[in-house]
C-alpha cells in the first residue's frame, strides 16, 4: 500500500510493496514445480555419466546402432587405445550443462525470492520505512539480469531438440535403438521448457497492456468528447464489468446458477453507483486485497476486544454496586434509560427474571454497552404462540427452495422444463389430491406455484396447511444470479404510487422501500391477483374462507414476503408474515415500526444479511481504514498473527502488539492524508443532503442467540429491535448463521420452559486447548534457534555434495594387481581406478614410447567407461551401490528439516527426526565402503589361463569424498541431538 513504482510506466499494481510475499509464494511454488522436474533430470544425467551412457563414440550416441560399446565384450578394456583403430570418444555435455544452468538459475532466483521476502517485511502497511528503496533495485535486477536465464535455457533447449532430431536422430540411414525424445525424462524436460516460456509471457502481456492503455489514453478520448475518467464513464465501465462477471459465472455453471435473464442493460446501474459512492470516486484510497483481508481480520478482533471490555466493565460495576450506570434496559420504545441497582440480575437465572444481558454497538463511539432484553417467556401466551408459529412456518421457507419443485415434478407430473404449476381454479376447492405427503407434510396441499426466476420474477408457492388452518404464501430466497442482482439493487424507492394501487391511499406517501425487493413484491402482487388462487380460497363459497393467511420467506424471500404482506394487508387484514433472516434494508424507519402488528422477523446470532445496510457498510469501511492506519508491524506479521485463534482473555494483549492505541498512530503518512481527504469529502456530501434514506428490518424482531452456559438447550430467543443490528459483526459464523435448514432445526428445538444461564454474551472464538501460545512465524533467515542450525545446514549441504561426488566419480578406489602365472612367474598387473558404477580408462603418458603392459607408462585418462558384461557385481558391491543412494536420500530429507529450522521455530520431535535421518545417512555412507570387500578387490583366478591375480584396493578421490561426507553427516546428527537436548 500503495503499489511500488519501478519505472515511470511500470509498477507492481495490483500488489503493494508489502504484498510481494504473495509474488514470492507464487514464484516459490513455480520453482518447486521446476525443482521436481529438474531433480530427476540431474540424477539421470549423473547416473548416465557414471555409467558412461553420455559418451559419443565415433560420432554416434548410444541410441544409434553404430555406437561402439564394450558392454558386449568378453574382456575388460584397460586403455583408450584398446578400444580399436579409429576410435574417437567425446561426451554429450548438453544434459549436465542444461541442468547446471537451470540449477544456477534456481539458486539465484530462490536467493532473490528470499531477499524480496525480507525487504517486503519492512515497515507497516501505511509506513514503508525505506521498503521501496530496497525492493526497487531487486525488481530491476530481476527484470534485466535474472530473466536472462529462462531466455537462455529456452533457446538452448529448443536448439538442442532440433539438433538431436537432425539426420534421423544422428543415426542417418539406421533406425535408432530408442528415440531420445520419448520417455519420462524428455517429458520432464519439456515441462521445464514450457515453464520457462510461461515465465517470459509476462512481458508481452505487460507491453500489450501498456499499448492498449496508450491507445485508450484520456487526452485522445477527451478530444472526441469522451472522458474515461468522468464519473459517468467509470460507472458505465463498472456496471459492464460486474455484468460481465455474472455472465461468465453463468456460462461456467452451464446456466445452472441462473443468469439467462441478465441482459447487462441497467440492472446493476444503481449498485455500481452506490459502490462508487461507497468507495468515494473523487478520492482514491490505496487499498489492496491483502489490506482488506488483514484489516477485516484485525477489525474482527477489535470488535471482540470491545465486547470483552464492555463485559469487564459490567463485572467491575457489579462488584462496585454501580450496575445502574452500566446496564441499559430496552423498554421497547428504543430509548436508552438508566435503571436502578441490578446487581442481582447477574446472579439470578434468566428463568426467574425473563431477561437477558446483551451487547449493543454504541452509535456515538466505537464501543459497546450492555442492554437488558426480554427473553420470550413461557408464561406469555403471545410469546409462545409467535415462537410456535415461527417454528411451524419456517419449514415452508426452507422447502420453497427445492422440495416444492421436486414434489410437483415427481408426484404431480409437472414437466421438467415447466416454469409454473397450475390447478383448475374451478375445482381447486374440491380436489384434495395434491398433498405434500412425500416430504412429510400430509395435511398440506399445493395450490399454485411459479418456478420461473428472472430479475423481477421470483419462485413462490401458495399452499394450504390444514394442520393450523392457514393459507401459506412461501417466497424463495437468493438462489440464482438474478437474485444476487436484485439483492444489490438496495437503493430506496418511494412507495407513493404503490400505496394508491394496493389500497392504502396516501398513507404510504413519503415512505421508501428496497428497490429490488419492491420490484419483486410488485410482480408477486400482480401474479397473485392474476391467478386468482387467493381470491378463490377466501371467497364466500370456499370452505377455507376462515383460514388465516401467512406469508413467509427466507433471506431475499423474507424481504419480498415483508413487502408483499404490506401490499396484501388492505385485502387481508388478518394476514401475518414471518421473515427468516431478511435483508437489513427493506423499509424506512417509521413504516418498519408500523408493521410490527403483522410482521415478525427472526435473526440468528451474527448473521451478516440482516446487518447489511448502506450505513452499516460505511461504518465498517471507516473502522477498517482506522484499523489499517493503526497497524505498527509489517503486513506479513499481521497476517501470521490473525491466522492464530485468539481467546477472549488474550485479545487486548494480542491487539496491542499489532495496533497503535487509538489516536496515537502517525498522521504524517500518504495513507492518512488520503483518509482525511476522503472523510472531508464525505462530510461535505452529507451536508449537501446526499445521504440516502435509511432502511431497516420491518416488524417485530426475534434474535436467536447461543447460550454457552446452558446444559439443556443451545439457543435463547429474545425480543430485539431494528436498531440492535447497527453494526456488521465480523465473526466466523457470520455466513453460516444465514443457513435456513439450521434455523428451522433450532426453532423447532427451542423450549421456553428450559433453564437458561444469563451470560449469553460470554463467547470465545477458541477452546481452552487452542489458546494462544506461540505464533509459528515463517520468516526466511530469521534464525529462531540461533546460528547453530545455519552451521548444521551448511555442513550437511557440503556433505550431500561430497556424497554425490563419491558416487559419481570413477575413481573411488585405486586397484593394483600382481599376476602369478601357473609356472610361478610373477609380474606386476595393470592398475585401474574403479568407481561404484564405472572405471577410468588409462592412456599412455608418452604416446611415442609406451608399453601398455607396463603400469608405469600409463595414467588415468579423462574418460570413464561402464563395466562390461563380463564383470559381475557380487553382494558387497550391490550393497555398496544401494547404501550410497540411501545416504543421499536420508541426507536430503535431513537438509530439508534443517533449512526450515533457520526460518521457523521447530518442536523437539522435529529435531529428533532430523537426528535420526542424519544418523541413517552416516550409517549408509559408511556402509558404502563395503565396495572394498567386493570381488573386484580380492584375489581371483583367470578362468582361461589359470593365472592368479592378487588385487589390492586403496582409497582414491571418491573414497576420500565418502569419508568426508560420513564425518559431516555425523556432525549434523550430533548437532541435531544437541538441539533436541536444549529443547528438552
Amino acid at each position: 500500500m500503495p503499489a511500488l513504482q519501478i519505472f515511470k510506466q511500470l509498477s507492481t499494481r495490483p500488489f503493494a510493496g508489502d504484498d510481494l510475499q504473495i509474488v514470492c509464494l507464487v514464484l516459490a511454488s513455480y520453482r518447486l514445480i521446476q525443482f521436481v522436474c529438474l531433480l530427476p533430470i540431474i540424477i539421470d544425467q549423473v547416473v548416465s555419466r557414471m555409467q558412461g551412457n553420455d559418451l559419443i563414440i565415433n560420432g554416434f550416441a548410444n541410441h544409434c546402432p553404430q555406437y561402439f560399446s564394450n558392454n558386449a565384450a568378453d574382456y575388460l578394456v584397460i586403455t583408450v587405445d584398446d578400444q580399436g583403430s579409429g576410435f574417437e570418444v567425446t561426451r554429450n555435455t548438453f544434459g549436465l550443462t542444461f541442468a547446471g544452468i537451470a540449477a544456477l538459475y534456481m539458486v539465484i532466483d530462490v536467493a532473490w525470492i528470499l531477499a524480496v521476502w525480507s525487504a517486503a517485511c519492512m515497515g507497516t502497511p501505511t509506513e514503508p520505512m525505506g521498503r521501496d528503496e530496497y525492493l526497487r533495485p531487486l525488481l530491476i535486477f530481476k527484470i534485466f539480469a535474472v530473466n536472462i536465464f529462462p531466455i537462455l535455457l529456452l533457446v538452448f533447449g529448443v536448439l538442442q531438440i532440433a539438433a538431436t532430431r537432425k539426420d534421423n536422430y544422428g543415426c542417418f540411414e539406421e533406425t535408432p535403438v530408442y528415440y531420445p525424445d520419448k520417455g519420462a525424462m524428455y517429458a520432464l524436460f519439456s515441462i521445464l521448457l514450457v515453464t520457462y516460456a510461461l515465465e517470459l509471457l509476462i512481458w508481452p502481456t505487460i507491453i500489450t497492456n501498456k499499448v492498449i492503455r496508450y491507445l485508450r489514453g484520456g487526452s485522445r478520448l477527451k478530444n472526441l468528447g469522451l472522458d474515461r475518467n468522468s464519473t459517468h464513464s467509470k460507472g458505465k465501465r463498472l456496471e459492464s464489468c460486474l455484468g460481465g462477471i455474472l455472465k461468465c459465472v453463468s456460462v461456467l455453471c452451464c446456466n445452472k446458477a441462473g443468469g439467462h435473464d441478465l441482459k447487462n442493460k441497467g440492472e446493476l446501474k444503481d449498485f455500481a453507483s452506490n459502490l462508487m459512492e461507497f468507495a468515494n470516486n473523487d478520492t482514491k484510497v490505496d487499498v489492496t486485497l491483502s489490506d482488506m483481508y488483514v484489516g477485516l481480520k484485525m477489525l474482527a478482533r477489535v470488535q471482540g476486544e470491545r465486547r470483552v471490555e464492555a463485559i469487564r466493565n459490567l463485572h467491575k460495576a457489579s462488584l462496585n454496586k454501580d450496575i445502574e450506570e452500566t446496564v441499559v434496559v430496552d423498554p421497547g420504545d428504543y430509548t436508552k434509560t438508566s435503571v436502578t441497582d441490578r446487581r442481582a440480575l447477574l446472579i439470578t437465572p434468566a428463568r426467574n427474571r425473563n431477561s437477558i444481558l446483551t451487547l449493543k454497538a454504541n452509535d456515538e463511539d466505537e464501543g459497546f454497552y450492555v442492554v437488558e432484553k426480554n427473553v420470550l417467556s413461557p408464561s406469555n401466551e403471545d410469546d409462545v404462540r409467535i415462537l410456535k408459529n415461527a417454528a411451524h412456518f419456517s419449514i415452508y421457507a426452507q422447502y420453497i427452495y427445492f422440495h416444492v419443485r421436486d414434489v410437483a415434478t415427481m408426484d404431480f407430473g409437472l414437466a421438467e422444463d415447466s416454469t409454473s404449476f397450475f390447478r383448475d381454479i374451478e375445482t381447486i376447492l374440491e380436489d384434495h389430491s395434491y398433498s405434500m405427503a412425500s416430504v412429510g407434510m400430509e395435511q398440506t396441499q399445493l395450490m399454485h406455484a411459479n418456478f420461473f426466476n428472472g430479475i423481477c420474477q421470483t419462485p413462490y408457492a401458495i399452499l394450504l396447511d390444514g394442520s393450523v388452518k392457514s393459507v401459506v404464501v412461501a417466497v424463495r430466497g437468493t438462489s440464482s444470479l438474478e437474485d444476487w442482482v436484485v439483492d444489490l439493487q438496495y437503493v430506496p424507492l418511494p412507495l407513493d404510487q404503490v400505496g394508491k394501487v394496493v389500497g392504502y391511499g396516501p398513507a404510504l406517501e413519503g415512505h421508501h422501500c428496497h428497490k429490488g425487493v419492491l420490484s419483486r413484491a410488485k410482480w408477486l402482487y400482480n401474479d397473485i391477483k392474476k391467478n386468482r388462487v387467493l381470491k378463490r380460497l377466501f371467497s364466500d363459497e370456499s370452505p377455507y374462507r376462515n383460514y388465516d393467511l401467512t406469508v413467509v420467506g427466507h433471506s431475499l424471500g423474507g424481504g419480498c414476503a415483508q413487502v408483499l404482506s404490506l401490499m396484501l394487508r388492505p385485502s387481508y387484514p388478518t394476514l401475518k408474515c414471518f421473515a427468516y433472516e431478511p435483508p437489513g434494508c427493506i423499509l424506512d424507519d417509521k413504516l418498519a415500526g408500523e408493521c410490527e402488528e403483522f410482521i415478525t422477523s427472526i435473526v440468528r446470532n451474527d448473521d451478516l444479511v440482516p446487518r447489511i445496510t448502506q450505513q452499516n457498510l460505511e461504518t465498517l469501511r471507516d473502522e477498517f481504514f482506522d484499523v489499517v492506519a493503526r497497524m505498527k508491524i509489517s503486513k506479513i506479521k499481521v497476517f501470521q498473527d490473525v491466522r492464530v485463534p485468539c481467546a477472549d482473555e488474550d485479545l487486548q494483549r494480542r491487539n496491542a502488539g499489532v495496533l497503535y492505541p487509538k489516536g496515537q498512530a502517525s498522521r504524517d503518512t500518504p495513507f492518512y492524508s488520503q483518509i482525511r481527504k476522503f472523510r472531508t469529502e464525505r462530510a461535505e456530501k452529507n451536508k449537501q443532503g446526499e445521504v440516502s434514506v435509511k432502511l431497516y428490518i420491518p416488524g417485530k424482531l426475534i434474535h436467536v442467540v447461543d447460550a454457552p452456559g446452558s446444559e439443556t438447550t443451545k439457543y435463547v430467543p429474545y425480543w430485539a429491535n431494528r436498531y440492535d443490528f447497527n453494526q456488521v459483526v465480523l465473526s466466523k459464523s457470520m455466513l453460516s448463521d444465514h443457513a435456513i435448514p439450521d434455523l428451522v432445526s433450532i426453532l423447532k428445538s427451542i423450549d421456553l420452559e428450559e433453564y437458561h444461564e444469563h451470560a449469553t454474551f460470554q463467547t470465545s472464538d477458541v477452546t481452552e486447548e487452542t489458546k494462544y501460545r506461540f505464533i509459528g512465524e515463517f520468516i526466511c533467515c530469521s534464525y529462531p534457534h540461533g546460528k547453530v542450525p545455519l552451521i548444521l545446514t551448511l555442513s550437511s549441504i557440503i556433505a550431500i555434495i561430497l556424497s554425490i561426488l563419491s558416487n559419481q566419480v570413477c575413481k573411488f578406489v585405486t586397484r593394483t594387481t600382481t599376476i602369478v602365472y601357473p609356472n610361478g612367474t610373477t609380474v606386476p598387473g595393470t592398475g585401474v581406478s574403479a568407481g561404484l558404477y564405472s572405471y577410468a580408462l588409462q592412456q599412455c603418458i608418452n604416446p611415442n614410447a609406451c608399453d601398455r603392459s607396463d603400469a608405469e607408462d600409463l595414467e588415468d585418462s579423462k574418460y570413464c567407461q561402464p563395466y562390461p558384461g563380463i564383470v559381475e557385481r557380487d553382494s558387497n558391491w550391490t550393497a555398496s551401490n544401494v547404501f550410497s543412494a540411501l545416504s543421499v536420500v536420508f541426507g536430503v530429507l535431513g537438509i530439508v528439516i534443517l533449512s526450515f529450522s533457520t526460518c521457523t521455530k521447530m518442536k523437539r520431535n522435529k529435531w529428533i527426526i532430523g537426528c535420526v535421518l542424519f544418523l541413517m545417512a552416516t550409517l549408509s555412507q559408511g556402509l558404502q565402503f563395503l565396495f572394498l570387500n567386493s570381488d573386484l578387490c580380492k584375489t581371483w583366478t583367470h578362468p582361461i589361463t589359470g593365472a592368479l591375480s592378487i588385487a589390492d584396493c586403496s582409497l582414491s578421490t571418491g573414497g576420500y569424498y565418502g569419508v568426508s561426507a560420513t564425518v559431516l553427516w555425523f556432525v549434523s546428527a550430533v548437532g541435531c541431538a544437541h538441539m533436541t537436548r536444549s529443547l528438552g
